[in-house]
């Protein structure tokens, strides 16, 4: 739209839509209707024509007359026909597309499992810096019948507490990588073992049609300290603020209501909420500004963030977070070409150093009065003293959920437990009862974005109704469509009268004289009440319902 309003290509493009709407699409639109026509035509001739020529059989053969107790049992009987006739179009459409859906569940149902041994599930580990992620001589593959690989002679370690970060370029194989951790590759050969549990971000962040706090939350029980570090950590303060009920606020489907950014950070958000024991994280910074990542990176995925005791694999191409990454690694064509500290990379002069030293240069040259990252790390423009606080309680808080960890036994010197629960405690599910232990309805009946329940009216409909269609589509239409149905039901009933007239003249003579009279005109009847059926439906489709359109549109 924009390069048609700054192109003047207005008039042009109205003029090739009208071409499309009035030649193509109504021509199209009123051959469906004229076919819908033939085809009401054609089903609902069948039942007469079925008993226009079974009493022409009978009489023709028979010696028998044709009386009232013959017809009318017949008549109905034939008249059972009509509503199967009358559905087997809709048979025939439904037996389509549960043949489609059938095909599709069957694929589905009868794919190829997942790889049972992609990877080796173990229990968490306990100190920091034992390895909690390994990948011996990996190779992996999408899809093992086409011999193509998507990784290849993978070693790969993380350990607890440590950030790692894979780059490379676009399709190198980053997010192919984290899957094969999750499992979701086929493994062709090597080995991957995982301690505990894993949290995955997504590339394309997954909102639930629910509230914020519900998405944030998912399923696990309500902690509202930790919620609270959460939504400050991930920078939802602010966003809170500025959505109508904070974050009780519907997002819609697919968090419609929501930014790039503010989805990300809220799947962020989700996934360390959690409480896991490994997280993977597929470019979780592309989509927040330049002094958001800093201030996720100090908060979240740095050593001294929420993460900071957790094993962290992030799949980026940004270059500030590397600077704070405890291993950097080079993935190129689907495999791992580099893989040291920050400061063996530098030393090394690699590919790796280049792109840093290159990011770097254009940050300086962009920004030259920026000493240090440090400045503009925070979502918003806090002072220094705000950001001290915030690490100050982060820190505390951290210290005293350390002196309340458990000790672990045995020997003569034990020692704290540097688990899972360094910094973060486990998670638990919650019931299906809303945040704070209360119905969802109780909790948000006064919520501005809370989406109303759906109810169906009952009772019939009222006359100024059916006016108002009469009046939007076309009065003089609607006056030939209710002469043609009440024309129709004439002829219909005057068949029967008919029959009735001529089954007491045979009653009476005894036999069936004037055969060719009597049936001649029952199947005037006939045609002529199913012709004004095609002439209704005609009226209906095109001078009606295509009308109505045209005046909406």
């Amino acid at each position: 739209m924009k390069a048609i309003k700054l192109y003047a290509w207005g008039s042009a493009f109205m003029q090739k839509l009208n071409y499309v709407r009035n030649d193509q699409e109504l021509k199209t639109l009123r051959k469906i209707g004229a076919a819908q026509a033939v085809a009401n035509f054609t089903w609902s001739t069948t039942p007469f024509l079925v008993s226009c020529s079974t009493f022409t059989v009978f009489v023709l053969t028979q010696d028998t007359p044709l009386t009232t107790d013959i017809v009318f049992p017949a008549l109905t009987l034939f008249n059972l026909l009509t509503f199967p006739l009358a559905i087997l179009p809709m048979v025939i459409t439904s037996i389509i597309e549960a043949s489609v859906a059938v095909g599709r569940l069957t694929s589905f149902l009868t794919a190829e499992e997942l790889q049972p041994d992609a990877i080796n599930l173990l229990g968490p580990v306990d100190e920091i810096g034992d390895e909690s992620l390994t990948i011996r001589d990996g190779t992996f593959s999408w899809d093992r019948h086409t011999g193509r690989n998507a990784l290849e002679d993978i070693n790969f370690s993380a350990s607890k507490g440590e950030l790692t970060c894979v780059v490379g370029r676009v399709g190198a194989g980053k997010s192919s990588f984290l899957q094969a951790l999750l499992g979701d590759l086929w493994k062709v050969k090597g080995q991957v073992t995982v301690h505990g549990k894993m949290a995955y971000v997504a590339q394309q962040a997954w909102i639930m049609n629910a509230s914020v706090k519900e998405n944030i939350l998912f399923g696990h029980r309500w902690d509202p300290v930790f919620y609270d570090k959460t939504v400050k950590a991930c920078a939802l303060t602010e966003d809170f603020a500025q959505l109508p009920d904070g974050d009780d606020t519907e997002v819609g489907e697919r968090g419609i209501s929501l930014s790039g950014g503010q989805k990300a950070r809220l799947t962020l958000a989700r996934a360390v909420y959690a409480r896991a024991d490994i997280y993977l994280l597929d470019d979780s910074l592309s989509a927040v500004d330049q002094h958001v990542g800093r201030h996720l990176i100090e908060n979240v995925l740095g050593p001294n963030g929420l993460l900071g005791g957790k094993t962290r694999v992030l799949a980026t191409n940004s270059i500030p977070v590397l600077m704070e990454a405890d291993f950097i690694c080079l993935l190129r064509d689907g495999k791992l070409i580099e893989r040291g500290t920050y400061n063996q990379l530098m030393a090394m002069k690699g590919e790796i150093a280049n792109l840093i030293k290159t990011a770097g240069n254009q940050d300086q040259s962009a920004e030259p009065e920026v000493a240090s990252s440090d400045d503009s790390s925070t979502i918003i423009d806090t002072e220094d003293g705000e950001d001290d606080l915030q690490r100050d309680e982060a820190e505390e808080a951290q210290e005293h959920l350390t002196q309340l960890q458990p000790i672990r036994p045995g020997g003569s010197g034990t020692k704290k437990r540097k688990g899972s629960t360094v910094t973060l405690r486990r998670a638990s599910s919650a019931s299906f009862r809303g945040p704070r232990g209360k119905l969802r309805d109780e909790e948000e009946s006064h919520a501005k974005t809370k989406q109303t329940k759906e109810f169906s009216e009952q009772g019939k409909v009222k006359w100024n109704v059916y006016a108002e269609y009469a009046k939007t589509s076309n009065l003089l239409a609607v006056a030939i469509y209710g002469l043609m149905l009440i024309g129709g039901q004439t002829l219909q009933i005057g068949g029967s009268v008919w029959l009735k007239s001529w089954a007491e003249v045979n009653g009476k003579e005894g036999h069936n004289p004037q055969v060719g009279k009597y049936i001649g005109v029952y199947f005037g009847f006939g045609i002529g009440s199913a012709a004004l059926v095609v002439v209704q439906t005609l009226i209906l489709w095109i001078f009606c319902s295509i009308e109505v359109g045209l005046r909406i549109a």
